[in-house]
């Protein structure tokens, strides 16, 4: 407990710093997921097959990208790269578990109000969608894809522990992030003819209860792994 108090403090104390742009971020998002999303009907009836790409890199990536520089992952001295931040917060008698969970807080409260402006656009914007979903299965919906942003997203702020990485093995992950991203997208194709976004409003409507149990095992799942993670790494990381 004293740790959640710890990172709720440290948190709050970097977020009050760029509350600001934060704010001008999310107006730019917003903006750009209702431009988006006027294309989603297209992709419902079958005739925008990279929907679902654009719609993932939007959702899972944006968010990241669009962070203020100090909470994103940088080259500090040699070949260390890491948040400043977490190197800055280890030189001080702060436990490990409250500097990770305070990057988890940071991550979702830049992460998640964005990627629910996404989520609240699709049935403002698209006359098929609100046809689709019904008052039950709509948070059904909401809840997949809150649960698949802690499960996948969260890599993004287990990776701020950083590391001691090479030039190489820079380009090398970065090659393997696109050929994998390439990969699941061909096996999602495969798998859910229709589209991934397509496929899980499917999942929504058909099987709430069972959607909804499964998203909440994922997604509490991915938020412990990606703690462990981070703290595995922060381990083995050379900070000095």
């Amino acid at each position: 407990m004293n740790d959640w108090k710890e990172a709720y403090r440290l948190a709050a104390f970097e977020l009050k710093a760029s509350m600001k742009s934060f704010l001008l971020i999310l107006a730019f998002y917003t903006a750009m997921s209702l431009i988006i999303m006027m294309s989603f009907d297209i992709y419902l009836k079958g005739d925008f097959r990279y929907f679902d790409l654009l719609y993932l890199l939007i959702f899972f990536l944006f968010p990241t990208w669009m962070k203020n520089k100090e909470f994103q992952m940088q080259k500090l001295s040699g070949d260390l790269w890491t948040v400043p931040s977490v190197v800055m917060l280890q030189q001080l008698p702060i436990s490990k578990e409250a500097i990770i969970k305070s990057r988890f807080i940071i991550h979702a409260v830049c992460s998640f109000p964005l990627q629910l402006v996404l989520l609240i656009a699709m049935p403002i914007m698209s006359e098929e969608f609100r046809n689709y979903m019904t008052p039950v299965t709509y948070p059904v919906f909401v809840l997949i894809w809150l649960s698949l942003a802690i499960a996948i997203g969260f890599i993004m702020a287990a990776s701020e522990a950083g590391g001691n990485f090479k030039k190489k093995a820079i380009v090398m992950s970065f090659i393997y992030v696109l050929g994998g991203t390439a990969a699941v997208f061909f096996l999602v194709a495969v798998i859910a003819n229709d589209g991934f976004i397509l496929l899980t409003m499917q999942l929504a409507a058909d099987w709430p209860f069972l959607s909804g149990i499964i998203a909440i095992v994922l997604g509490i799942a991915g938020w412990k792994y990606w703690q462990w993670d981070m703290k595995k790494m922060m381990k083995k990381t050379d900070y000095l």
